[in-house]
């Protein structure tokens, strides 16, 4: 083992000049836990909600004009005829308002001012008849063509139920017939198998010792030889009798 040697500076000067390394335990982490996890709280902020207000107004408004584009003009005698009024209204106030400038030169002028008086009054009507009677008459088509438009929307939904039903219970019907038909087909083949080894007449057995012989044909050869014997017995008593 070699031996440091003790005349080196960092033994015989008084100061330290060496460092001591920190160790891993006492390091420090340059973060906290967690510090980069943000929590949203459910609670919104008044920005949010005016954002989120805004946001349904505008999407509010977009479907009223596109109804109002779609439904403008009504159908119905009620609507037609206060819209004949309006123009009457509205032709009559520019027809006053006219006449009470061009006729300065030969109307007095207490007559130009009733004529003029006349135009407001047929504009004001007019704007009136416009605001009230015919924009209700307007939202009350509006109101009936959604509900249209939605009775109609569940109608169809319910048709296409129905025919969805209806296919479903093709193709159910069509599987139960295949299931038949198989079921059919499997039993014509079992009809036309071979029968089987119980339902087949019993074979002879064999003999004993495999000979060959069956045990029906021995039991015939002997009944022949019995036969035959017997016979030429008969022949004998016969000869004898004669």
């Amino acid at each position: 083992m070699s031996q440091r040697n003790p005349m080196n500076e960092r033994y015989t000067s008084e100061e330290r000049t060496g460092v001591t390394r920190k160790s891993a335990a006492s390091a420090k982490p340059k973060t906290k836990a967690a510090a980069s996890v943000t929590v949203k709280s459910a609670k919104k902020t008044p920005e949010q909600k005016k954002a989120e207000e805004k946001a349904a107004r505008k999407q509010a408004a977009a479907k009223q004009r596109e109804v109002e584009r779609k439904y403008y003009k009504p159908d119905t005698p009620r609507y037609k005829r206060l819209r004949i009024i309006w123009w009457v209204l509205l032709i009559a106030a520019i027809g006053c308002t006219t006449l009470s400038f061009v006729g300065q030169q030969w109307l007095s002028p207490q007559a130009a001012v009733v004529i003029l008086v006349l135009a407001y009054v047929f504009i004001i009507s007019a704007f009136v008849l416009d605001f009230w009677k015919i924009k209700k008459e307007r939202v009350a088509y509006q109101e009936r063509m959604l509900a249209l438009e939605e009775k109609n929307a569940k109608a169809e939904k319910q048709a296409r139920r129905v025919q969805q039903a209806k296919q479903a219970k093709a193709k159910g019907s069509g599987k139960n017939q295949n299931r038949h038909a198989a079921q059919k087909k499997g039993d014509e083949a079992e009809d036309e198998k071979p029968e089987t080894a119980e339902e087949a007449p019993a074979k002879p057995r064999r003999g004993l010792f495999g000979s060959g012989f069956r045990l029906s044909n021995r039991e015939k050869m002997q009944a022949e030889k019995k036969a035959a014997k017997e016979a030429k017995a008969a022949e004998k008593e016969a000869e004898k009798a004669e």
